[in-house]
Parts: structure tokens; C-alpha cells; sequence
């Protein structure tokens, strides 16, 4: 397995790891996918420094290149308490076919990783509520998982 953060370059093999997830697991993903509209808005996230804290960490699958599992995560800053850095993960999927086989486990290993380097030593999750996914998230060491509540609003 390989690590790439998307980029330019890689953009059009995500778009066809999203037609694969959707293929792969219709009643997750409920929406078809526009590949141009998320190719064009994808492409433009990459080029909007609103942006500049998101990272996108992909799994390549070693024999043919192609997108096996993603990871994305944000790195949160605060001035909170003399300065505060994090991580949020806000998506991770792995293709059917891939899952159980240490792809997930790959990219979390990979993001810490990247997150050391940048002197970040903690990060966090909204946890799926699927078993497949409890069942990961039980199995990450030294990690504790809370439950609280969460407020959101979306505003004009």
C-alpha cells in the first residue's frame, strides 16, 4: 500500500474511488454521483485557501495505483488555553472489498504520522454509529471514546 495526499495530480483517481464506493455500497451512499461536479468542486477546494488546513490522505492499492480507502481530516487551531492544536477526522472510507485488511489502519497510522511531524499529538472523530465502524474504533490503542453532545446549525 502506498500514501498520497490528494492533489492535481491524483484528483482523477479519486473521482473514480467515489464511483467504486457507490457501486461497492448503494445503501451508504444514497446520492448518485456527479463526477464532473465533484471533479470541478473538488478541484476548486484544492485551489481555495479556505482549505489550507484540510488534508485528504489517500490509500493506493500497490499492484494497479488505484484508490483503495481515503482519510480526511482538518487541522484545528485555537489560541484556547495559550495555543491549541488538533486534528479533526471527518471521513474515512474504505472500498468493500478492502476493508479488514489493514487499510484503515494504514491511514491512521500515516496521519499520526503526518500530524507528529507537525507537532499535533491529538486528534478526533464524530463516530459512525454502523458495528463495522465501533468495531474499528474500539480496536485504535490508547483512545478513549465519549459520548457527548454536539451542537450544530447551518445559518444563511
Amino acid at each position: 500500500m502506498v500514501i498520497e495526499l490528494l492533489s492535481l495530480e491524483n484528483l482523477d483517481k479519486l473521482v473514480e474511488f467515489e464511483k467504486m464506493a457507490r457501486v461497492s455500497e448503494p445503501d451508504t451512499f444514497l446520492d448518485e454521483l456527479d463526477s464532473e461536479k465533484f471533479r470541478n468542486e473538488t478541484f476548486t477546494a484544492l485551489q481555495n485557501l479556505n482549505y489550507s488546513s484540510a488534508r485528504c490522505m489517500l490509500c493506493l492499492d500497490d499492484t494497479d495505483g488505484n484508490i483503495i480507502g481515503r482519510l480526511d481530516f482538518s487541522i484545528l487551531s485555537s489560541f484556547a488555553f495559550g495555543g491549541d492544536l488538533r486534528a479533526y477526522i471527518d471521513w474515512v472510507y474504505v472500498l468493500k472489498d478492502y476493508r479488514h485488511k489493514g487499510v484503515a489502519r494504514f491511514l491512521f497510522k500515516h496521519m499520526e504520522e503526518h500530524l507528529t511531524l507537525l507537532g499535533i499529538n491529538e486528534y478526533f472523530l464524530i463516530a459512525a454509529e454502523n458495528q463495522e465502524a465501533q468495531s474499528f474504533y474500539h480496536s485504535i490503542n490508547d483512545s478513549r471514546i465519549q459520548k457527548q453532545d454536539i451542537l450544530t446549525r447551518t445559518f444563511a
